[in-house]
């Protein structure tokens, strides 16, 4: 019996009068468990595996600092560094919120299962891509070491991923639950994330843009944990901490709102599905 149904048969045992309500550890299981097959069937038969998503964001931060370095200087000090810090945070967001818009649409074979947690499917769709940040955080701390060395405020990463993190579940729900009525969501996703790009600071700094229209880079929820990771890696000192705490409140009205809408309406998607 494998990991997944094992932890269904418990939840089923646990909770048998709420058959879509899960225990938190048995939700991390699952979502680890069919993390593992997605990834485990994505590189399988290929040479490099899960180095891949690593060689495409090193292939995307060539082609930028060739273009910014040498055809359009930007004068960013340290620009490769400058621009992996924010890939590294910007590809995880772009592939999991993606990847999100289509969970439960690629996925409904699972939804058939009684007692199977729908919630599970997106939060799935974006932990794989978190794995290919574990993959480059390494490189990126070598590129770190030498270009400079790494300091303490190193060590507030994690509180700036884990708001990223909360932040993209927020959004997967939504995305995952609104595309399984509006079939276009999807594609207004990819739309939405093109145009996203280019108003995240992500190959450029705030010096860069001029001062009337900076107000459209503080809407973004993107910018404030790019800039955090910045601060923390690159300048050596704190982040904005009052940046971070209005994103915490923000993750935590979108997650709970997110959760809520999900649960009502995830009784409905065997229907449209």
């Amino acid at each position: 019996m494998s990991d997944a149904r094992r932890t269904l048969d418990d939840v089923a045992l646990t909770d048998a009068a709420s058959p879509r309500r899960v225990a938190p550890h048995h939700f991390r299981d699952l979502v680890w468990h069919f993390a593992r097959a997605e990834l485990a069937s994505t590189h399988r038969m290929t040479t490099l595996g899960w180095l891949w998503p690593l060689v495409r964001q090193l292939a995307q931060l060539a082609i930028l600092v060739f273009v910014f370095s040498r055809l359009l200087h930007l004068g960013i000090k340290n620009f490769p560094v400058f621009v992996f810090s924010g890939l590294v945070t910007w590809n995880w967001f772009s592939a999991g919120v993606s990847r999100s818009s289509t969970a439960l649409l690629e996925q409904r074979h699972l939804l058939f299962q009684p007692r199977f947690p729908s919630r599970v499917v997106p939060v799935v769709a974006i932990f794989v891509p978190l794995l290919d940040v574990v993959f480059a955080l390494p490189v990126l701390f070598v590129m770190l070491t030498f270009s400079g060395g790494l300091s303490w405020s190193a060590s507030a990463l994690p509180l700036v991923l884990a708001l990223q993190f909360l932040m993209m579940v927020g959004l997967a729900w939504w995305l995952a639950a609104g595309s399984v009525f509006f079939r276009d969501i999807p594609n207004l996703v990819a739309v939405i994330l093109l145009l996203l790009f280019y108003l995240t600071p992500v190959f450029y700094s705030h010096h860069n843009i001029p001062s009337q229209y900076a107000w459209v880079l503080g809407l973004n929820p993107m910018t404030i944990i790019i800039d955090a990771t910045r601060s923390v890696l690159l300048s050596s000192g704190a982040p904005d901490w009052g940046a971070l705490a209005l994103l915490f409140v923000f993750d935590v009205v979108l997650v709970t709102s997110a959760y809520v809408a999900f649960g009502r309406l995830q009784g409905r998607f065997v229907d449209y599905l």
